[in-house]
């Protein structure tokens, strides 16, 4: 791994754990805390990332390796986002059929949560493993903003439910370990591979990541979406498009999208 990812390692790390800290180690929560500016605009980066940085990388890498003109990244990045939509009302059709308040807080929920989160996660900090300077910055943003915020949420989902302590830290921990443990393993294929193999491997993991960034600016948390929840007032519309024009006219002054 290079120093910058061993020092993005860390820094995901310690903002997962601070996202966590007041719901695993508080004494009370009250209120959800909620930033819809924020939230707003973090989509719009989410989704310029997705379709004017990840996806035309992935689509140059696939096209020049596999001589093909079909939109094999276009392909993968859908299917991988259909992956994460069908986990996440796996998660919904288990609450609906909890209907007996003794069930709301069963373990499964967050066991199941924390596993549909990880699993995007992971994708992304593969991605920021196998990326080029000139894009790595972007993703490693997107994760802070994405990790801090998703920490939160889950540590609050793991203390409503009926899990021990223990077995909160433990499943909190899995989730936290899991950007980390795909930045190792991107470092790893970055290091190891090389070629035409290495040229596969990042376009397969940029498509990938592609369709979890547009998933998490579009889909995330179905109804709570910040597309629908957030972006219905002119202050958080404009928060979302300048997030997006801000991150495309970064990936203009750069020209990332082509260098993987």
């Amino acid at each position: 791994m290079s120093l910058f990812d061993s020092l993005a390692l860390l820094c995901i790390l310690l903002v997962t754990f601070a996202g966590g800290y007041a719901p695993l180690f508080g004494k009370s929560m009250g209120e959800v805390r909620s930033y819809p500016g924020a939230e707003a605009f973090t989509a719009g980066i989410f989704l310029a990332l997705s379709l004017v940085i990840m996806l035309p990388a992935a689509t140059g890498l696939l096209g020049s390796a596999w001589h093909t003109g079909y939109p094999i990244a276009s392909v993968i990045s859908v299917l991988f986002f259909f992956v994460l939509l069908s986990i996440e009302h796996a998660v919904e059709h288990l609450r609906l059929q909890t209907n007996d308040s003794s069930m709301l807080n069963t373990p499964a929920i967050s066991i199941i949560m924390t596993f549909m989160i990880a699993v995007p996660s992971f994708f992304m900090g593969t991605a920021l493993g196998v990326s080029s300077k000139s894009l790595e910055w972007f993703i490693f943003i997107a994760i802070m903003a994405h990790k801090s915020s998703a920490g939160f949420a889950l540590a609050l989902e793991m203390v409503k439910s009926r899990l021990t302590p223990k077995q909160r830290l433990l499943l909190f921990a899995c989730f936290a370990l899991s950007t980390p443990t795909g930045i190792v393993l991107g470092g790893t294929l970055h290091g190891y591979l090389g070629g035409h193999v290495m040229q596969v491997a990042k376009g397969l993991v940029l498509s990938m990541a592609s369709g979890t960034f547009l998933y998490l600016g579009t889909l995330h948390e179905l109804k709570h979406a910040p597309l629908i929840t957030h972006c219905n007032c002119r202050r958080n519309f404009l928060l979302l498009l300048a997030g997006f024009i801000l991150t495309a006219i970064v990936r203009l002054l750069l020209g990332a999208a082509h260098q993987g």
